[in-house]
């Protein structure tokens, strides 16, 4: 093997490469950029698919070409699955009702490997269904196995993408749906529903910054979270605290930036930073909070991206902290998500149903000035009834909640 300036011994099937600054264990299915798939054979490692460079072998004389492949597009999709599927169709193994296109437009960002998943998961589904957990000796008939779409729909619950959207993150952002919760919240989501089309829509680099401001519980998170979800856009992802629990400082730069760069990846995308005074460690007292993760913020907000368009929508409770540090100034358009006040509180409990007539009004006025999140905490503890478990009587709609009951529990919170 030829390898200037570098030593190395055999490990296993790859090779341990000593550059002149750090060793580098060459593994299979590992790569140093995950775009990159294939490189010009080097020697003693030709073998290999997928590599761990060294920085030291991409400069000048050691690698000619970086080639960059892209995840597949619609058509490439249909026909990873046509492939993956042909012998199934040749042996009358694929139900009917199967449309592999539908299948291909329902796999955004899916690579090729995911889909091979997909197919595997699906094809186990049709095979569990032949067999007998009483008698596991009883031979499967073979002419009655047929994969179905619903096996692939299934399937793909299973087999999540790396490179999409976090869906089941976002719905958790709204676990009580998303209510109308009057004319002043439905004009902020119609406005960055506005944003999320422009950065579909345009041409050239864009990165458009939004950040959605207001008290704690007014329902921003949820707000960002739908418009994520409705905009069907391919890449969705949140950055929040709480998947960062434990990780340092440099950790939690490490992963904001690769959010960033899987999006300039997949434009058109959109980025949620929920919560960025939890994301920087903010706390009242001094007041403390991280600069090394606030710099990185700031440099990521300014950045046009490489191609395409990206969108990033921040939330905030405490806007006069952000505003202090220069992040406030990084967001392109500022919107704030008020409280509800009677008129919006009553739309609500009309929706809900929990209350009489007679007493919706006054369980509205008492709601006055209060944030989303906390009219539904109030309502929850107010359908347990004096007893308890009165929840399932009170949303079935066979009972309401008393009015007095709902007092007694609007002073506990409050």
């Amino acid at each position: 093997m030829e390898a200037r300036n570098h030593s190395s011994r055999t490990v296993g099937q790859g090779q341990l490469y000593v550059s002149d600054r750090r060793p580098v264990h060459l593994i299979p299915g590992a790569s140093l950029n995950p775009d990159v798939h294939h490189r010009r054979p080097i020697d003693g490692v030709g073998s290999l698919k997928n590599v761990l460079l060294d920085e030291a072998l991409l400069r000048p004389g050691h690698s000619e070409a970086q080639v960059e492949i892209s995840l597949p597009d619609e058509n490439g999709r249909f026909q990873i699955l046509q492939i993956h599927t042909n012998k199934m169709q040749e042996n009358s193994f694929l139900a009917p009702d199967v449309n592999l296109q539908e299948l291909a437009a329902r796999t955004k960002n899916y690579n090729g490997a995911e889909l091979e998943g997909v197919v595997r998961s699906a094809v186990s589904r049709a095979l569990n269904r032949q067999i007998s957990l009483d008698d596991l000796t009883k031979p499967v008939d073979e002419e009655s196995i047929k994969v179905t779409m619903k096996d692939f729909l299934n399937a793909l619950q299973e087999i999540v993408n790396a490179f999409g959207a976090s869906t089941n993150d976002l719905e958790h952002c709204r676990l009580n749906g998303m209510v109308d919760c009057g004319g002043r919240h439905e004009q902020i989501f119609q406005r960055i529903m506005l944003l999320a089309k422009q950065v579909m829509v345009s041409n050239g680099r864009q990165l458009v910054t939004c950040l959605l401001e207001g008290p704690s519980g007014s329902g921003k998170t949820a707000m960002a979270a739908t418009l994520g979800i409705d905009s069907d856009l391919p890449y969705v992802q949140m950055i929040s605290a709480k998947t960062m629990i434990g990780l340092s400082e440099s950790s939690k730069c490490a992963r904001i930036v690769k959010v960033f760069e899987d999006a300039y990846k997949l434009p058109p995308s959109i980025i949620i930073l929920d919560d960025i005074e939890r994301l920087l460690e903010y706390v009242a007292i001094g007041p403390r909070f991280s600069n090394v993760i606030s710099q990185t913020l700031l440099v990521l907000l300014k950045q046009l991206p490489p191609k395409g368009n990206v969108l990033v929508i921040g939330t905030t409770s405490k806007v006069a902290f952000l505003d202090s540090v220069g992040i406030c100034a990084a967001f392109s358009y500022t919107y704030r998500v008020p409280t509800l006040k009677t008129e919006d509180a009553r739309r609500v409990l009309h929706q809900l149903n929990v209350f009489s007539e007679n007493d919706i009004d006054a369980a509205a006025e008492a709601l006055n000035d209060m944030p989303i999140k906390k009219l539904y905490m109030v309502v929850e503890m107010a359908a347990q009834g004096e007893q308890g478990g009165g929840a399932e009587a009170i949303y079935s709609g066979k009972e309401k909640i008393k009015i007095s009951h709902f007092y007694k529990c609007l002073d506990d919170i409050v």
